[in-house]
């Protein structure tokens, strides 16, 4: 007798998710659950043990279901002994989670998951929206938003009690892209005195190099490839639109690259695989999965969406159908368009004004000094980054090197010492508080110091400013080519808001953006500054212009 005929199925089950839930005939809310033949694509990250995945997805294709089912199995089988955290977007995310998703399948499963799961007063576990005690494990479900400000250190770090004292052997962030990202790594250190330590990400990826796109790009980045009776195999991500035919009653199917034969998502064993594209990065499973995968989507019609150019829905077609991040460029700006605003003056370190500054603070100061050379354009003379330690005194000096009659800073994270300074200077300084709301948008309170900033408004004008070349920026050199990035790091992406079902505009951030901050606070103390007769390009400089050296 074999050592295959001798383990038993509930043994093999033990060690296998995707077996447990076929044995048990798991019953998810679309039915009984099932990997062949419409899933065939589950089945290799359902088995995996890898410890760090992503999925890079469209909609619809059940991997949320397939990562809830390993995390109860772990738990239910001692994978997980300290339990499994669950991350999402909002407080409102997990309540609406738990009562659609873990509630039914506790619920239709009793025999298999529901005996397992503890409820009761003290000692004997519990069972709530957030809080689950699945056999001796913690299921725990929160929220990424992290409200309160930790002034102390590291440029006003950001905590939550919801995440301290956490112990856990597995973390699942569902849908990574609408997280804080100070949430992420917090919740990561949860696993600190785990064995296990896995890490799961599954989003629907949204804007280019932020969140599930960046960490896709980083990972091995595999695709489903399905074969041909031909042999050949074809990948449907990568071969769209090419790969997507028509066939005689209207119905869309993926034609084979080679003999341009219909080719099924699975047609039984070996006609499917996951491959990867980059197989020499270990560390990190990446997954890409579309629409174009599933039984249950006819390729014409997501053909028919991406091809039509009336389409108001074309950033779903790609987020949601095909499981890549999308911008219109008219919402983002790129690196050219900021080096297009570089004239041929190096930077600046002085200048007799009046000028305006912006300042952006986190861990340093970011600032921007400039002057209006218009009442619609603008010359940037100094970008400069200046560490915490002395920052103060510092921001002083170039106030005064520059001229400076107006300046607008950050009110956070550090207000008691933005009031010191703006107490002690002799040019007017305003501090700026981002509001989303557009009707008190960038008012002026006097009495307060402040200028409440419509986040939204002001950073439409600095892309204004960039894109039509009404911002004239110091030649090239390192610093302009770092606020480049930190300037194109913003995209303006449109959400639905979660009380209101209103659609509204937002910018989002795809990495550092203090510098596109420091610009937008630049712009508002530009407004209350004359207009310059030294300027730049517009005007000439004095002689006692001195330059700044750039490494």
């Amino acid at each position: 007798m074999t050592v295959a005929t001798e383990i038993k199925p509930e043994v093999l089950a033990e060690y296998d998710a995707a077996y447990w839930s076929v044995l048990n005939r798991i019953q998810l809310q679309s039915g009984t659950f099932a990997i062949y033949p419409d899933h065939a694509y589950q089945l290799e990250p359902m088995t995996s043990r890898d410890r760090r995945i992503c999925y890079m997805k469209g909609t619809q294709g059940g991997y949320t279901e397939l990562e809830i089912l390993k995390s109860l199995h772990g738990m239910i089988h001692h994978r997980y002994p300290q339990g499994v955290l669950y991350l999402f977007p909002t407080t409102d995310d997990v309540g609406e989670f738990s009562k659609s998703r873990f509630g039914p399948l506790i619920q239709a499963n009793k025999n298999s998951i529901g005996r397992f799961v503890k409820s009761g007063g003290k000692g004997k576990g519990t069972d709530t929206a957030s809080l689950k005690k699945i056999f001796n494990a913690f299921l725990y479900l929160r929220g990424a938003r992290l409200s309160q400000s930790l002034e102390g250190g590291g440029g006003g770090e950001k905590e939550s009690s919801k995440l301290r004292s956490v112990p856990v052997d597995r973390v699942v962030f569902d849908e990574l892209d609408l997280m804080d990202e100070d949430a992420i790594a917090k919740a990561l250190a949860r696993m600190g005195h785990s064995k296990v330590k896995e890490e799961v990400y599954i989003s629907n990826p949204t804007i280019p190099g932020r969140g599930i796109d960046k960490m896709f790009g980083q990972s091995d980045q595999r695709h489903w490839h399905r074969r041909c009776g031909c042999g050949t195999w074809t990948c449907a991500e990568e071969s769209f639109p090419d790969c997507v035919r028509i066939g005689d009653e209207g119905r869309g199917y993926i034609a084979c690259v080679k003999c341009g034969k219909p080719v099924p998502v699975y047609a039984g064993r070996g006609t499917g695989q996951w491959v990867a594209k980059r197989p020499d990065v270990k560390g990190l499973t990446g997954y890409r999965w579309s629409q174009l995968s599933s039984a249950f989507n006819d390729p014409a019609d997501i053909l028919k969406e991406f091809n039509d150019p009336a389409n108001p829905n074309l950033a779903d077609t790609y987020r949601l159908r095909l499981g890549l991040p999308y911008i219109p460029k008219e919402d983002q700006l790129t690196e050219g368009q900021v080096y297009d605003c570089c004239g041929s003056e190096p930077m600046l370190q002085r200048h007799r004004g009046p000028c305006a500054m912006g300042v952006d603070i986190g861990k340093e100061f970011h600032v921007v000094i400039g002057i209006r050379v218009a009442s619609e354009r603008f010359e940037v003379l100094r970008l400069a980054r200046i560490p915490m330690a002395g920052g103060w005194e510092m921001l002083h000096d170039l106030a005064r090197k520059f001229n400076v009659r107006s300046e607008v800073d950050d009110i956070r994270p550090y207000e008691d010492s933005a009031r010191e300074h703006q107490n002690a200077e002799k040019h007017r300084v305003l501090l700026a508080e981002y509001t989303e709301n557009a009707l008190t948008g960038n008012a002026v309170d006097d009495e307060r110091g402040v200028v409440k900033a419509y986040r939204t408004g002001l950073c439409d004008s600095t892309h204004s400013l960039i894109a039509e070349k009404r911002l004239t920026l110091p030649r090239q050199c390192p610093e302009v080519k770092i606020f480049a990035e930190q300037a194109v790091a913003m995209a303006k992406i449109l959400e639905k808001d979660k009380k209101t079902g209103v659609p509204k505009y937002r910018y989002t951030s795809s990495g550092d953006d203090h510098y596109r901050h420091a610009l937008g606070y630049y712009f508002l103390a530009a407004q209350r500054v004359g207009i310059s007769s030294a300027a730049g390009q517009y005007g000439k400089r004095t002689p006692k212009t001195e330059y700044a050296i750039l490494g």
